[in-house]
């Protein structure tokens, strides 16, 4: 097994395959990945449920990160919501490599040495037929999920860092995982985070 050193943070559409690319790297290197795990260890040690902290990608809001830290009055829990989970993805980095799907944790991380963040994306036909299979919805009932859910991703996204979701500038990989599959995703990601 050859040793990374990088934390690896993976932001995808829904259906891409994130969490299935995330589960290959980190069997391949020996390192742990994080996906709504981040949510349950956040609950923890907070005193917000695990409904809240999930409902935080959900909706849309109005102000970033940096409002948090501003002394302008007391912060929403939705706020505080989002910022206890930012502490938890920083708790987690901090203790080693590993791997961090979604909640805009390739910003959360941005300060951090040894940072390798990736966006995988998908075509649509794909990312409708992942919804119909895994929930046995109609074509319309997909196309709904598939556009509420990167719409509730991109709201999140813009929330935190008022940056666009999805743009390459952002990240040091964007993989479409249609053409070559999951598989062939996680291993691209393993051989620049080796290299890197």
């Amino acid at each position: 097994m050859r040793e990374c050193k990088n934390i690896i943070t993976i932001g995808r559409e829904y259906g891409a395959g994130g969490r299935t690319i995330a589960k290959r790297i980190s069997q391949e290197l020996g390192i742990p990945y994080y996906d709504k795990d981040i949510i349950k260890l956040t609950a923890e040690k907070t005193g917000f449920t695990e409904e809240m902290i999930q409902g935080t990608e959900e909706k849309e809001a109005g102000r970033n990160i940096f409002n948090w830290f501003m002394p302008s009055g007391a912060s929403s829990s939705y706020d505080q919501a989002i910022l206890a989970q930012a502490q938890t993805i920083r708790k987690i980095a901090k203790e080693g490599p590993c791997i961090i799907v979604g909640r805009g944790a390739d910003y959360i991380l941005r300060d951090f040495p040894n940072l390798v963040n990736v966006f995988v994306y998908a075509n649509e036909e794909d990312k409708i037929k992942y919804a119909m299979d895994t929930f046995g919805e109609s074509k319309e009932q997909a196309v709904k999920r598939v556009r509420h859910s990167d719409t509730s991703r991109e709201s999140y996204y813009h929330y935190l860092t008022r940056a666009r979701w999805g743009n390459l500038k952002n990240y040091d990989l964007c993989l479409n995982s249609s053409p070559i599959g999951k598989e062939a995703c996680a291993d691209i990601i393993i051989e620049y985070a080796l290299r890197k």
